[in-house]
């Protein structure tokens, strides 16, 4: 962020005057994408580690993270004055993840962890930037040339000679900014000459020196949050005799990141629970959640009066999800819950911090050394010892918890703490200081607050159909918490085509695989394949909506995954279309962007694909990749037109045809709604078709008891038209639930058909009015087993519509009423169809043993549509 910039420069001048830079941009750094797209390399082997690389007039090459993209890319490399600062330190890798050719190095921002980048199709004076290392933007990429500079060892003077220059290209200063030119590199001089020194304020705690052989002794499971949103955040750093930081609290928290990155260890062993830590001198270790970023990481550990304040309570962990090691433990903020974390790469000053246990920004992480402190439960008095670095101690620097040198055998009084139960803790806290077994009665932890966007994938695949799924040649283990945030059904769009294919003149259709992308299902490839009707071949076509506000352009958006065709010419030739995030954000958080919208008139189904954001841009197929070609857009060959159809293959039931589609105007589901429908498409490709099998109950889900309780409530105060009920099919089935084959909270539970036998499983209760029913003339029908409400959500893969799910539907059990729960009832028969209030000319009916839905004639619905209550 911006201001966490500006405070950090001007904090940064208690120790050190900040470097002048050109003014930054008015760019807003995404904090998750800077931690996606700058990832130290702690594998990696370093000729130079947080070194000066100095121009032949002495000048320091320097960087300003704000003054490239949101990622922390395009950032321009300037020449000013040294002044040691950390924008003004530089690694030398010689091998590692994004160099694998000897006789060459990366030249690595140790602030940003971006990589020196010289790219010959940029604007001249803008070809020499820091570029996520791999030179995918996105920080996936491995190895490129353009990263790769010659080096043979030695601190120069040398030239800086990119491989991709062909020997002809020396990196020189032109002005204040670092450029390239033509050169002979065997007599390269003057401003071609670099050299790489030590940096003159390096910290004598740093884990690692200028000038020798390094390896990171951090465990790679740390690699992501401290290094690089250390930078996102720029916390300023703070001398050897700084004074505390006075929290200021202003951080505006993401409640739904911070659930899902500080998460309670409910199976933990704690050894002292909701503990007062205090310092020798009988202060308190304390936090201020609001001192941090917007997950509630990077907080300051400060030393104040004891008070008793919930920020100073400390849980601390033997064992248990983030612990795995003996003789040691986690000190974790029994009010935030991050752990302790004390991290070498980061300023001096600011290398202890709370974090998210377990190492990742996101929650993501297992267990990490930089959060382990030597434990041994023999003494309640103990040094805080970290285990990612020998010799050094945690002490009171003046009112910051900081680190220092030490004789851990035989620590000073001042890097020695106590640890002992808030004499103001409440009698109901478990807050001994004693052995403290975690409490079978704990409240949910936090993370219950996200679940919902990783239930279904807990659901299992939907049955077999006549529509083949996709041949996934995908390797890419996804990631569904960050799937359902980068991938967002747009229901508020208007499509001119739904669940259209997209042919090429020869006949083949555009398809895509989510494997075959990274972990959010972005930068997934375009192929054309033999038309199939699977999932991956069908598209929506989007004239208006979230993600496009301009008249004459559509985006086109894969059905199956619901991210937009993306034309990107900054990327590698040969991989410039790709399916992204709609709005151009990794993360979902994107608006509009030129880079998905194509020329679009509605006038025609057999249209080329024309790029906005480059003129004279076709899209066409070239050997099975969809690809780009210079093209005369007004009279396209032959090969860059595509037609847009109606799936073969498509069910009838789907909402597939060739013509314009509008959004239902009673489709009102939920956000959880949303997000379980989103996930849902990433193990449920395969829709069924009219004949599907009812699929054998496995039964084998664990459910979190807390979660379920939270999520199925029963309605104490419901109006019940008829109490446990069986509901009986033309047939004489009884609609049947298994509480274990959905997902851990109860929810996407299919329901079946079944002998009726008068178990738990078959009996329903019928709701006309209660907290989740306001609208006379209709019903819930809950499950008198689970608490879940009958269920249809028309946006569900065929064949897996109806389900049982928490009445209101919002997967934790917070939501009211909705109406793809409420069915048409007014108790005058007990013979009834199931009509569902939310889609016009739509019953429920037994296909083949599971209760799916059909168009039909409300008025006059078949015999296998009609239900019988028994009570």
């Amino acid at each position: 962020m911006i201001f966490t910039t500006i405070i950090a420069l001007l904090n940064a001048g208690l120790a050190i005057s900040a470097p002048i830079y050109h003014p930054s941009r008015d760019v807003t750094l995404d904090p998750a994408a800077v931690a996606q797209a700058q990832v130290r390399d702690d594998t990696a082997s370093r000729a130079f580690s947080a070194a000066q690389i100095q121009t032949s007039s002495g000048q320091c090459l320097a960087v300003d993270p704000a003054s490239g993209d949101f990622r922390e890319n395009l950032i321009p490399i300037q020449a000013v004055a040294c002044n040691g600062s950390d924008t003004q330190q530089w690694d030398i890798i010689t091998s590692g993840v994004h160099n694998n050719e000897p006789g060459f190095a990366l030249v690595v921002s140790t602030l940003t962890n971006g990589c020196l980048n010289f790219d010959p199709r940029r604007a001249a004076g803008n070809q020499v930037l820091l570029f996520s290392c791999g030179g995918r933007a996105d920080g996936s990429g491995a190895v490129t040339n353009s990263q790769l500079f010659t080096f043979t060892g030695g601190a120069g003077p040398l030239p800086l000679v990119p491989q991709n220059g062909n020997n002809a290209t020396c990196l020189t200063v032109n002005g204040d900014l670092l450029d390239q030119t033509t050169c002979d590199p065997t007599t390269a001089s003057g401003d071609e000459l670099f050299t790489i020194s030590a940096s003159g304020s390096q910290s004598v705690s740093e884990s690692t020196s200028a000038s020798t052989l390094t390896a990171a002794e951090t465990s790679s499971s740390s690699v992501i949050p401290s290094a690089t949103t250390a930078s996102v955040e720029a916390i300023a750093t703070a001398s050897s005799t700084a004074s505390a930081s006075v929290a200021t609290g202003t951080t505006v928290l993401d409640p739904a990141a911070v659930a899902q990155a500080q998460v309670r260890d409910d199976t933990a062993t704690r050894a002292f629970s909701a503990a007062e830590i205090q310092t020798s001198d009988g202060q308190c270790l304390s936090v201020d959640a609001n001192s941090g970023d917007f997950r509630e990481n990077l907080i300051p550990i400060t030393v104040q009066a004891c008070d008793g304040s919930a920020g100073q309570q400390w849980d601390v962990i033997t064992a248990g999800v983030h612990n795995n090691v003996n003789g040691t433990a986690l000190v974790v903020s029994t009010l935030t819950q991050g752990c302790l974390n004390f991290d070498p790469r980061r300023a001096a000053g600011d290398q202890v911090i709370l974090f998210s246990c377990g190492g990742r920004a996101d929650g993501s992480g297992n267990v990490t050394s930089s959060q382990l402190f030597t434990f041994t439960g023999a003494s309640s008095s103990i040094p805080l010892l970290p285990t990612n670095q020998a010799s050094t101690c945690l002490f009171n620097n003046n009112g910051n918890l900081d680190v220092t040198t030490c004789d851990t055998a035989s620590p000073d009084s001042t890097e020695l703490f106590t640890i002992s139960a808030s004499e103001t803790t409440s009698s109901s806290a478990s807050a001994s200081a004693t052995l403290v077994a975690p409490s079978a009665s704990a409240t949910p932890s936090s993370a219950e607050a996200i679940a919902s966007t990783s239930s279904t994938i807990l659901s299992t695949a939907s049955a077999s159909s006549t529509i083949s799924a996709p041949a996934s040649t995908g390797t890419t283990v996804l990631d569904p918490v960050a799937v359902a945030q980068a991938q967002v059904r747009d229901d508020t769009a208007t499509r001119a085509f739904s669940a259209a294919e997209i042919q090429t003149s020869d006949g083949q259709c555009l398809s895509v695989d989510a494997n075959s992308g990274d972990f959010r299902e972005n930068l997934i490839p375009i192929t054309t394949q033999t038309c199939d009707g699977s999932a991956g071949q069908q598209w929506d076509v989007i004239t208006a909506g979230v993600h496009n506000n301009v008249p004459g352009t559509a985006l086109f958006v894969s059905t199956l995954i619901e991210g937009c065709l993306n034309f990107d010419p900054r990327r590698a030739a040969g991989n410039q279309v790709i399916l992204f995030s709609c709005g151009g954000r990794a993360d979902g958080s994107g608006n509009v962007t030129n880079s998905q919208l194509f020329t679009f008139t509605g006038a025609s189904s057999s249209i080329p694909l024309l790029p906005t954001n480059q003129a004279n841009t076709c899209l066409f197929n070239n050997n099975g990749n969809l690809d780009v070609t210079t093209c005369d857009t007004a009279s396209p060959d032959s090969t860059e037109l595509f037609t847009i159809s109606a799936s073969e293959t498509t069910s009838s039931s789907a909402s597939a045809s060739a013509t314009l589609v509008a959004p239902s105007a009673s489709a009102t589901p939920s956000s959880a709604e949303a997000i379980a429908s989103t996930l849902s498409t990433i193990l449920s490709t395969a829709s069924a078709s009219s004949t599907i099998s009812a699929p054998a109950s496995t039964g084998t889900t664990v459910l979190d008891p807390a979660a379920v309780a939270q999520a199925q409530v029963r309605d104490d105060t419901a109006t019940r038209a008829f109490s446990a009920a069986e509901i009986q099919t033309s047939d004489g089935q009884c609609l049947s639930v298994d509480a274990n084959s959905g997902d851990f909270r109860e929810n996407l539970i299919p329901i079946t058909t079944q002998t009726c036998d008068g178990s738990a499983g078959q009996q329903w209760d019928v709701i006309t009015a209660g907290v989740h029913n306001n609208v006379p003339g209709t019903a819930l029908f809950v499950s008198t087993l689970i608490e879940g409400c009958l269920n249809f959500d028309p946006r569900r893969a065929t064949g897996n519509q109806v389900i049982l799910f928490s009445c209101g539907g919002r997967a934790d059990g917070s939501g009211s009423v909705t109406n793809s729960q409420l069915f048409t009832f007014t108790g005058n028969s007990t013979t009834i169809p199931l009509l569902p209030t939310n889609q016009a000319d739509t019953c429920l009916f037994d296909n083949n043993g599971n209760l799916d839905v059909t168009s039909c004639d409300t008025a006059n619905p078949e015999a296998d549509e009609i239900f019988t209550i028994v009570s």
